[in-house]
């Protein structure tokens, strides 16, 4: 009897290793936040146990009207002038709940099939993936962390012959996030807007890729901090502008101020980068970049901040003020707050 695995496991290392070895076991579910290596991991399985062109030992079964009957049938059947036979099944919503069909003939499949599954919701009480956990691999794949992205983004433009400077990688996750599909399609931008330099730099990043709403936000802190009043009220015009919701705004502005003023507090604690980065949920390499903002404000002022910006929220979702006045409300308050006017140039 299989004895039941509880150790976290990397499922890009086990997939490779499986395929390095050439041995496979009878059943495997991929799932998980990330959906750009489930579906790169999948390929790279499915291909590696079949021909996909093979109809004769390859069965795909797509959407939840799949029978799992007949992908168990197709497994009992002997795999014609091949190794194996293959069942790959995607969304079928069968690791939603338990399917007891499913569970009860997992056990018994031949050493001659590999069923893959690729699913979105999985319920891992179920009796179903506990089938798959003992008898095959559940894979979880979840959003890489910042290291991991650094590595991936590095070795994508060094399969191209290329480099990327360190300041570029980081605003890169900056301004796409951790979503790996969005990273891959601004990578292919910027590999085709330096095709003919060595070198991809912070310039590149900063001129070609996606901008990042929560940029123009930080700079608009920037600029209250400052007094610089028409100047934040120009870069909410011009989120604005790009159709970015005004009640996304207000949203971003309360976040930011409210991770000022745990950063404060961090501060004041003596907490390291890491630590800060952990508790406020920002990159690492941020940490600096966002302590120097909040050394702009005093510990009372982000407090009394932060209440103003759930003060317009309620005003806002209470039917008081339109969401595009109460952002530009908010900003002119939080000026007036910490009695700062705009310079005169």
């Amino acid at each position: 009897m299989a004895a039941k695995k509880t150790e976290k496991k990397n499922p890009m290392t086990i997939i490779n290793s499986h395929i390095k070895a050439g041995e496979f076991k009878r059943v495997y579910l991929l799932f998980g936040d990330e959906t750009y290596l489930v579906q790169q991991y999948k390929d790279k399985l499915v291909n590696a146990l079949t021909d996909v062109e093979d109809t004769l030992n390859f069965s795909k079964f797509v959407g939840e009207e799949s029978d799992p009957a007949e992908m168990i049938s197709f497994c009992q059947t002997m795999p014609f002038f091949a190794d194996r036979r293959v069942v790959l099944v995607s969304g079928s919503g069968l690791f939603a709940k338990s399917n007891d069909y499913l569970a009860d003939n997992i056990p018994g499949l031949p050493d001659t099939a590999v069923m893959v599954f690729v699913e979105k919701d999985v319920d891992k009480r179920s009796r179903t993936y506990k089938a798959v956990d003992r008898y095959g691999e559940t894979l979880e794949f979840v959003t890489p962390d910042e290291r991991t992205l650094t590595i991936w983004i590095t070795a994508q433009v060094k399969a191209v012959s290329k480099e990327i400077e360190q300041s570029a990688v980081f605003k890169l996750i900056e301004n796409a996030g951790s979503d790996m599909n969005v990273i891959r399609n601004e990578l292919d931008k910027l590999i085709a807007y330096c095709m003919d330099v060595p070198r991809i730099t912070l310039k590149d990043v900063n001129e070609i890729c996606i901008s990042n709403p929560e940029d123009d936000v930080f700079q608009m802190i920037e600029c209250i901090a400052r007094g610089q009043k028409s100047k934040a009220i120009h870069l909410y015009h011009g989120l604005l502008d790009r159709k970015e919701p005004a009640l996304k705004i207000l949203f971003l502005i309360a976040r930011q101020f409210d991770i000022l003023l745990k950063i404060k507090l961090c501060v004041r604690e003596g907490k390291t980068d890491e630590q800060t980065a952990e508790i406020t949920g920002i990159r690492s390499w941020l940490v600096k970049k966002y302590r120097e903002q909040s050394d702009r404000y005093s510990y009372e002022q982000l407090r009394t901040i932060v209440d103003k910006c759930q003060e317009m929220d309620y005003k806002f979702k209470t039917g008081q003020i339109s969401d595009t006045i109460a952002v530009e409300l908010l900003i002119v308050e939080i000026l007036s707050l910490i009695h700062i006017s705009e310079p005169t140039r």
